[in-house]
Formats: structure tokens, C-alpha cells, sequence
């Protein structure tokens, strides 16, 4: 699992559907309760068999304005994803 702050208490919870090869994206807060979290879409990404994943939701350079997903897949090959490609017309960008 990872977690994308676009605030301290609001952003994404996104965890590995491993054998899909792909992410379920989660609302951070909760919806009737904080227990109560939302799924909001599930991304395709070309990790296999996702053995862990991190992310950073801050500026580090021009090609990761707004932040950075990684992922690794089984075979120990990282992915490495610009949050605006991930979060497309759906997700905040900050």
C-alpha cells in the first residue's frame, strides 16, 4: 500500500491487486466514517506480480512535478510513474 497526501488528512490509498497487475486507488479519508474508505478507479500499470510500491506526493524535479509512484514487480524491476500520468482527468493533482 501507498498513500498519496494532497492535504495532512485527504488524498489516495492505493494498494496492489496483485495478480491483475494493477492498483485499486482508495480516498484517504473516510467517507461515513474514517474506517470508510471509497474506491475511486483501479489502475493499469505495467508492474507484474507487484512485490511493493511507494509514493511521494511533493514536487521533485521537471519530470516529476507533482510527485512520484514506484513500483516494484516480482522480478525485482522498477517501475517509476509521474503522479499526473497516474491520476489522469480522476485523481487530484497537487
Amino acid at each position: 500500500m501507498s498513500i498519496y497526501k494532497t492535504t495532512d488528512s485527504t488524498g489516495y490509498i492505493l494498494v496492489s491487486d496483485q495478480s491483475a497487475n494493477q492498483f485499486k486507488v482508495y480516498s484517504r479519508e473516510g467517507v461515513k466514517n474514517r474506517n470508510d474508505h471509497q474506491l475511486i478507479t483501479s489502475i493499469k500499470v505495467s508492474t507484474n506480480q507487484s512485490d511493493g510500491s511507494d509514493i511521494y506526493s511533493k514536487p521533485l524535479n521537471d519530470d516529476f512535478k507533482h510527485g512520484i509512484f514506484v513500483a516494484m514487480s516480482d522480478n525485482k524491476t522498477f517501475q517509476y510513474y509521474r503522479w499526473e500520468d497516474i491520476a489522469g482527468k480522476i485523481l487530484k493533482i497537487n
